[in-house]
């Protein structure tokens, strides 16, 4: 038995779909089929049913997962252990896609280091999700208002910018704007999960508005894209202002001095301070 097909199982029973367990795993289907199938070979049991949507645990499957995953979540801790006392060999970061594309590549570049693995998210939830599942080792998030037991160290603050086309009928030529003169405009916003998205919506009830949205984007950059277009405007940090089209402008908001505070949240303390040095 080897613990990638233990990881096929059991991302497959979670997710209750080879495609979607493929992509997460970033392994093609019929590779990810043949290991569920040497696990199966190797118990001498069925663990799935499939079906046209999607695929159902056996009982002798039902019986496996609670103990595949306190078996995972044992070997992911004693080899992260061990990854700590070698350095920082395989360790994977868990980050949301304007950090993992901007903010991380510089400094890792810098650190002179690629012996790591980059796993970007939009939700705040997920990246959690991913430390208590023993999936990520640090994940990089606002942690304002988010409980939870893992290490945590401040890293990096920013600031939100309203992001508008050029050619805009009502800010197009603005170089600052006021929260009231933007506060009863409807928004492209990221989705609920992301932690600027919950900044912005608190900072608008703080102040007695309403934030109003016309579409919801998992990406920030595909809202640049909205924006490119002009068919929206949006309110997203600081970082999207690096290197955007000629087309958009990232206008300062007076009175609307809202913070993002990015937090480096590791399930290992040594590895979280090892991981900060690289990006310090």
């Amino acid at each position: 038995m080897r613990s990638e097909w233990l990881e096929a199982f059991y991302t497959t029973a979670e997710t209750q779909s080879l495609t979607k367990a493929s992509e997460l795993l970033n392994m093609s289907q019929p590779a990810l089929s043949k290991q569920i199938k040497n696990l199966e070979n190797d118990l001498g049991a069925n663990l799935f049913t499939r079906s046209t949507v999607g695929v159902t645990l056996t009982k002798a499957g039902e019986r496996l997962l609670p103990v595949c995953k306190e078996i995972l979540k044992e070997w992911n801790t004693v080899k992260k252990e061990i990854t700590v006392e070698q350095g920082l060999m395989g360790i994977t970061i868990g980050a949301w896609p304007s950090i993992a594309t901007s903010f991380l590549p510089r400094k890792l570049a810098s650190s002179k280091r690629s012996d790591y693995t980059l796993k970007i998210s939009h939700s705040y939830l997920e990246l959690l999700e991913g430390l208590k599942e023993g999936k990520l080792d640090v994940a990089l998030f606002d942690e304002k208002g988010i409980h939870h037991p893992y290490f945590s160290t401040f890293v990096f603050s920013e600031g939100f910018l309203l992001y508008v086309n050029k050619h805009h009928p009502t800010f197009g030529r603005a170089e600052t704007v006021t929260f009231e003169e933007i506060k009863d405009e409807a928004f492209v916003m990221l989705l609920e999960t992301c932690d600027a998205r919950k900044i912005i919506q608190d900072a608008f009830s703080e102040r007695g508005a309403n934030l109003h949205i016309t579409s919801e984007i998992e990406f920030g950059h595909s809202i640049l894209g909205f924006i490119e277009a002009n068919i929206g405007i949006s309110i997203l940090p600081e970082i999207f202002a690096k290197g955007l089209s000629p087309n958009i402008k990232a206008i300062p908001i007076e009175d609307f001095d809202i913070k993002r505070k990015v937090s480096l949240v590791a399930r290992n303390e040594q590895v979280g301070k090892k991981v900060l040095a690289m990006l310090k």
